[in-house]
């Protein structure tokens, strides 16, 4: 299998209210990062070029991502379930989907459904 590029982007844990209603139980910023960095490192075991973007919030999110796409192209992108499932998101999802429907139109874009699946999300594109 030829290499390809994956970008993993999520809400960065450290700004997650985990004590809000809707935040997803049994977990924290710690279990977080461990499942991105674990995704990220079997994808790169693989042969994959894999990163990681932590989002900070929707007014940044655009040049965020702005900057991680500059130069770049990935072959899929990855977007956590933390930003498409947490109310508190939703500006910043919405931000995020134009940016890289803009930005990155070529891009396969997956969904993970917990921090330690994003390669796997990623692997149904590859």
């Amino acid at each position: 299998m030829a290499k390809k590029s994956v970008l993993i982007v999520g809400e960065d844990p450290a700004l997650i209210d985990f004590g809000a209603p809707d935040a997803p139980k049994n977990i924290d910023a710690a279990k977080i990062m461990a499942g991105l960095n674990d995704s990220v490192a079997r994808l790169q075991a693989a042969g994959h070029e894999a990163e990681l973007l932590l989002t900070q919030d929707a007014a940044s999110v655009e040049a965020q991502v702005s900057r991680a796409l500059k130069g770049r192209t990935y072959d899929v992108i990855v977007i956590g379930a933390g930003l498409r499932t947490l109310p508190a998101m939703t500006d910043q999802f919405e931000q995020l989907m134009n940016v890289l429907r803009d930005k990155a139109p070529r891009a396969k874009l997956a969904f993970n459904s917990r921090p330690d699946d994003s390669d796997a999300a990623a692997r149904r594109w590859l």
